[in-house]
């Protein structure tokens, strides 16, 4: 019997990677700009196609549902390390309400604008011919063969400082209410393992919903550093001249935003739910009982025959 069970033991041999992290501030800061990278990288990629293809490889809505995908994928890449914010909103809005500790907000803004910075340098590089071939190698901010959008928002004409204001404080807002629902472990969660397709259609619900007035950013991390590397690649400072200084919008805005979603949820939902004590043992089925006595007598069982077998 010893022997059978030095033997057994020996081929149970579980294998660990010769090298890995154990620096967690490190796991996290790399899971959160991978799942960022991935993200923009796919979802400027289909703002691209669409601007540069002239409308023959997209329109607006195939852009809502590819950037809908491209934040799924990205939850699936670092969602288990990092939580995949993604978003510099949802992470400043995580550490208001105590789910993030403040000195982590730092390395999550970090991640996510060299992640969003790489990502549409990333872009550029993989359609580097076909903008020069849309824009006649003329890189404008505004105009009938603008380019720069494919980076960054930008207001449609029509839109005042004040209203797109406005627009980016509701849009992150329902992100966030929309988002601290899906988390509610006791209200109506994303059922398990199919949070990033859920969140990535709320992406796309707001896309389709709130989209026409400036693109919805609702994301100051993934405006401004592609912003700043379409300055940086040739369209000059009219990035951030145009729509009446608007760069600073999608910056301020959707912080605001988030913290009055995630606090609306929490007032109106959050803080009335029932507490999870409320049912004492007594309370317990006495045929659930029973079949817990069945357990552990089952349990014991096993360890007696267990300890005879090592004899």
């Amino acid at each position: 019997m010893k022997e059978q069970g030095v033997s057994q033991r020996k081929t149970v041999d579980v294998t660990r990677p010769k090298v890995w992290l154990r620096n967690e501030l490190l796991r996290v800061g790399l899971a959160e700009f991978l799942c960022t990278y991935v993200m923009m990288a796919l979802g400027m990629g289909c703002v691209a196609q669409v601007v540069t293809g002239q409308g023959e490889f997209g329109n607006f809505l195939s852009i809502n549902i590819g950037f809908g995908l491209a934040v799924a994928m990205g939850v699936h890449v670092g969602g288990n390390v990092s939580g995949a914010h993604m978003n510099g909103a949802v992470s400043f809005t995580m550490c208001v309400f105590g789910r993030l500790a403040w000195k982590r907000l730092p390395l999550y803004i970090l991640a996510q604008l060299i992640a969003s910075f790489l990502a549409a340098a990333t872009i550029y590089g993989v359609y580097y011919e076909a903008i020069s071939d849309y824009s006649g190698g003329n890189l404008t901010v505004t105009g009938p063969k603008a380019t720069a959008g494919i980076f960054a928002t930008y207001p449609a004409p029509y839109l005042s400082l004040m209203g797109g204001f406005i627009d980016q404080v509701f849009g992150t807002a329902m992100l966030l209410l929309c988002l601290m629902a899906l988390s509610d472990q006791r209200n109506k969660p994303a059922a398990g393992g199919g949070e990033p397709l859920v969140v990535g259609l709320v992406v796309v619900l707001i896309g389709m919903s709130l989209g026409s007035n400036s693109g919805y950013a609702i994301n100051p991390t993934r405006d401004i550093a592609p912003r700043v590397f379409t300055a940086i690649a040739g369209w000059g400072v009219d990035v951030f001249r145009s729509g009446n200084g608007w760069w600073w919008v999608p910056l301020v805005a959707p912080p605001i935003g988030g913290v009055l979603g995630a606090g609306v949820y929490k007032a109106f939902v959050e803080l009335h739910h029932r507490p999870l004590s409320g049912q004492g043992e007594e309370s317990i089925p006495l045929k659930k009982e029973e079949n817990n006595c069945a357990d552990r007598k089952a349990a014991e069982e096993v360890t007696l025959r267990s300890v005879i077998n090592k004899i």
